[in-house]
């Protein structure tokens, strides 16, 4: 028999995604992710605010630097692709970015365990899914006030095809509009998951020995460290493509072309 058979990693299964409920008037509340999202929210605030106290006319310091890069670049964007109308979104892209980036972050000091102190709240699909319905409301409220009830209506009935052909154009427009919450959210929430069932298979690590050698306790800390570098790109990553979709989305419905 292989080292493998009989070790007590084969008796192990890593818990993955469990969260601390509580029933609030019937509905069950994750905690962790409420603290969590909550902790996000005011660092994001107290970065916007340190941003602001330290904003100068001269010689920029290296935060406001940073940031006036991140504006610039999505005013860039925005300006490319809308046109100067779509300059009041920029706000909004910059603030999920800097918010799922925080909350994305939340993932790297996590350790695999059962119940993390402080996990990434953008792995819990409550999350995602609010911020991706929110975004999308907003989406058709821009549709309605650049196209009018009217033309708004008229794009979801004689788009793609023509206008004899309306059921089926609103039929198709249907299902791609609830594909576009469905998929941001499910984007997002799937690779902060799988980040998650990665540190807890790591941590599950531990438990491996070859006779007496703690080959497993050896094992976690370069993995661990790995991974670790590894989850801080899927941060970044996930963070701007949530705000690249938000202003892409925003940019096919404030088109008047067909």
């Amino acid at each position: 028999m292989g080292p493998w058979f009989g070790s007590p990693l084969l008796a192990l299964v890593p818990s993955v995604g469990e969260h601390v409920v509580r029933k609030v008037a019937g509905l069950s509340i994750d905690l962790d992710t409420v603290w969590a999202t909550g902790a996000a929210v005011v660092i994001t605030c107290a970065l916007g605010l340190l941003v602001r106290r330290q904003l100068t006319s001269g010689v920029p310091g290296k935060l406001q630097l940073a940031w006036e890069t991140g504006i610039q670049l999505v005013t860039r964007q925005i300006e490319g692709s809308i046109g100067p109308r779509g300059l009041a979104i920029v706000p909004l892209a910059v603030a999920l970015f800097v918010f799922i980036l925080i909350a994305n972050l939340f993932e790297f000091v996590g350790i695999g365990s059962r119940y993390e102190w402080l996990g990434a709240p953008t792995g819990d699909i409550n999350l995602p899914l609010a911020m991706a319905v929110f975004v999308i409301l907003l989406v058709h409220m821009a549709s309605i006030r650049e196209r009018g009830i009217g033309g708004y209506v008229k794009h979801y009935l004689l788009q793609p095809f023509p206008k004899f052909l309306f059921p089926l154009n609103l039929f198709i427009n249907f299902v791609e509009e609830l594909s576009k919450p469905l998929t941001l959210a499910l984007r997002l929430f799937g690779n902060l998951l799988s980040g998650t069932l990665m540190l807890s298979v790591i941590a599950f690590l531990g438990a491996w020995k070859l006779g007496s050698a703690p080959v497993g306790d050896v094992l976690v800390v370069p993995f661990n460290a790995i991974w670790k570098a590894f989850d801080l790109f899927i941060a970044v990553v996930q963070a701007f493509i949530f705000s690249l979709l938000t202003i892409l989305y925003f940019d096919t419905a404030m088109s008047t072309e067909h």
